[in-house]
């Protein structure tokens, strides 16, 4: 039977592209901060010393990667058929039978919708993970009722 992606577009955007073209380019500029020899900043109109220069740099840089991390790098990418459920984290991929679904919930942050999957038992990806749904997704619960009962509606508008 032929898969069907239930995922967004925006899901290997968001998990890959923008943050490695994020990390390059601030990466980039705290590098030339950390390691000029310059002396004295000019930031909106005061004097800024390199050291408090650099420590602000580096600390919006590591700031910024945990955030992506935190909210990015636990997204999956999930594709369906009739007996299974495909996961891929774009490195590793898994299939999962529909009878260990525990629980769905979705909701809805901005243009965002995100549906969190609980597992009975874990798997290779934890016990739960977490896509970003199109508009397949309902479409596909729409043909299967089994699965459609077992979700949550957090505030999935």
């Amino acid at each position: 039977m032929q898969t069907q992606s239930v995922s967004s577009g925006w899901t290997l955007f968001l998990k890959l592209i923008l943050p490695v073209m994020w990390t390059a380019f601030f990466g980039t500029f705290v590098g030339f901060i950390l390691f000029s020899t310059d002396g004295a900043y000019l930031i909106a109109g005061g004097m800024i010393t390199p050291m408090v220069a650099r420590i602000v740099a580096l600390t919006f840089l590591l700031l910024g990667i945990s955030l992506f991390y935190w909210l990015f790098m636990r997204l999956k990418r999930v594709d369906v058929d009739g007996d299974f459920m495909y996961v891929t984290n774009y490195f590793k991929a898994r299939r999962y039978p529909y009878h260990n679904i525990e629980k769905m919930v979705a909701n809805q942050y901005l243009m965002f919708r995100p549906v969190t999957v609980y597992f009975k038992e874990a798997g290779t990806f934890g016990e739960k993970i977490t896509f970003l749904s199109d508009k397949s997704f309902r479409e596909f619960l729409n043909e299967r009722p089994d699965l459609a009962r077992l979700m949550e509606e957090g505030n999935w508008g």
